[in-house]
């Protein structure tokens, strides 16, 4: 699937901590010469080695949230970059959205224009750095729960008012992502297991992102966006806190301030969109980790691909 098929409205997916691997921006930096101008700006402002880290990723800087969060991020915007390059070769219409899962969300603003490069990056060092310091004080963990209806899921929750266990994505009609401390995360995991979940998979990242528990490091992250700038983007963003589209700079502002506590309404924000009449989704990369999931529920032509060689091409079951 090349980008000359793209013909109906499209949106633009961009992920969040979890899609990063070893060389995961390897092709698109030999290839895009404006990706390595990317690389050189985003490594002088962010004060890593962040071309060390996106080209080798090593299996501990893999895990660390301050570390990861920079990385992902400026290896979706050199997939925005190489997507942008393909649709200008072949005249091809821009996305009428923009959709970020959690951390990808400040990717999307970003690449809309609603958030400058300079503040962008900022913003992303020291949120992992917040969230990084926040796992240290009180450890997190976080599951996703496979083959179970979000409202069962939340109804198992709802009597369980002293433990600390909060749905923090929903990502499907039946894939949540739970955030908790330890105890109320394996007393979750054995009861969705015990009602018939198909799977759990536990995610390695130390903090219970998108949840109460984040409250303080929520404060602290508040401080940083006091003095962001937000212009209204080119292209609507959808708000991970409302799944709705926006252009006004005071919403995108408003779901900042909320961002860290309130869950990812992921798969309302795809319903949203193909209400409106989007017909494709475009993972912008690294890797197919969004299209992995939706495809679960999408047909597969409607999923599209943007980590390979020679165009995007149809996400294959």
């Amino acid at each position: 699937m090349t980008p000359q098929s793209i013909v109906e409205p499209y949106a633009v997916l961009f992920p969040g901590q979890g899609a990063q691997f070893p060389g995961m921006a390897q092709r698109w930096h030999d290839e895009v010469p404006a990706v390595r101008k990317l690389f050189s700006e985003a490594e002088a402002l962010a004060g890593l080695p962040l071309r060390e880290l996106l080209l080798t990723m090593a299996r501990d800087a893999q895990v660390r949230t301050d570390w990861t969060q920079p990385c992902v991020f400026v290896a979706s915007l050199a997939g925005w970059i190489a997507l942008r390059e393909r649709l200008a070769r072949t005249g091809t219409g821009q996305p009428a959205y923009l959709l970020g899962h959690s951390l990808g969300h400040f990717t999307a603003l970003v690449a809309s224009g609603a958030v400058d490069l300079d503040a962008g990056l900022r913003l992303v060092r020291q949120r992992g750095e917040i969230m990084h310091r926040s796992g240290q004080r009180s450890p997190g963990e976080m599951l996703t729960v496979v083959g179970l209806p979000a409202d069962e899921i939340a109804a198992m929750l709802e009597g369980e008012h002293g433990r600390k266990v909060y749905v923090a994505a929903v990502n499907g009609p039946d894939q949540v992502v739970l955030s908790g401390d330890r105890p109320g995360i394996a007393w979750a995991e054995a009861t969705a297991l015990a009602r018939g979940a198909a799977r759990t998979v536990p995610l390695a990242i130390g903090i219970a992102a998108h949840s109460p528990l984040m409250a303080e490091a929520q404060t602290e992250f508040a401080a940083e966006l006091a003095n962001l700038v937000i212009h209204p983007p080119r292209t609507p963003v959808v708000l991970n806190t409302t799944a709705r589209p926006s252009t006004d700079p005071s919403a995108i502002r408003a779901d900042l301030q909320l961002h860290m506590l309130e869950p990812v309404r992921w798969w309302e924000s795809i319903r949203s969109l193909r209400d409106t009449g989007v017909q494709r989704f475009v993972d912008v990369g690294p890797g197919r980790t969004l299209c992995k999931v939706l495809s679960r529920y999408l047909p597969p032509e409607e999923l599209l691909a943007n980590d390979r060689r020679g165009g995007l091409e149809v996400l294959a079951r």
